[in-house]
């Protein structure tokens, strides 16, 4: 393959980069590393990435880090459905969204995931997580207002979709596992019912965090 694709499973980033690669129909070839098995330390990742985190490509020699500089060096390079709607300031609109979810709607995910999933054995604090998810909600609902039904920039998902889908996914995981008195996601309407349609959607099937199958 000419482009190898280092992969964190549930990392929303990395799965940001899964869904593009999946609708350009990317020639590709999955890597999934284990934080826990150390991958991400390893001498030969971190001449990919010195930070050592996920997601990395390597196209033929050319090595590539960050979601953003990723998704478009994708749309450059390849040929294919394109990542972003047509219009300038369509475009404008789905790298504004991009931004936000990345600015806004992951760090009070990450601090949610962060007291549920990441605390090995200690108990979690649950009054940071009612904040969080608070934060995430009305962030949430902000994006939202963007919303252009069917997705945020028209008729077909792009690079914004892509982006705030892999976080509104594990907002839906989490919920499922716990009870409403634990956590709770005040989510409008329109964006519940655009995860909806991007669930349906059959390059979300194929770029399914692998350990969400087994858990």
């Amino acid at each position: 393959m000419a482009l190898t694709f280092y992969y964190l499973s549930g990392s929303p980033f990395a799965w940001k980069v899964w869904l593009a690669l999946e609708h350009k129909r990317v020639k590709y070839e999955l890597r999934v590393l284990s934080r826990d098995g150390g991958e991400l330390a390893t001498p030969g990742f971190r001449a990919l990435n010195l930070h050592g985190r996920s997601p990395v490509i390597d196209h033929r020699g050319f090595s590539l880090y960050e979601s953003t500089a990723i998704i478009e060096y994708i749309e450059e390079t390849f040929a294919g459905r394109s990542l972003w709607p047509k219009g300038r300031q369509a475009r404008a609109v789905a790298r504004r969204i991009q931004a936000e979810s990345d600015s806004y709607l992951y760090p009070p995910m990450r601090r949610i995931v962060g007291e549920l999933l990441l605390k090995d054995n200690a108990a979690p604090d649950w009054h940071i997580v009612a904040i969080a998810a608070n934060e995430a909600a009305a962030c949430a609902g902000v994006l939202a207002s963007s919303l252009r039904e069917p997705y945020f920039c028209g008729q077909r998902p792009c690079a914004a979709d892509f982006s705030v889908y892999p976080l509104a996914a594990i907002m839906a995981r989490l919920s499922s596992r716990l009870n409403e008195r634990e956590l709770r996601f005040k989510l409008p309407e329109p964006f519940l019912d655009w995860r909806e349609r991007m669930s349906a959607r059959s390059i979300v099937a194929a770029t399914k965090p692998p350990h969400w199958s087994k858990s």
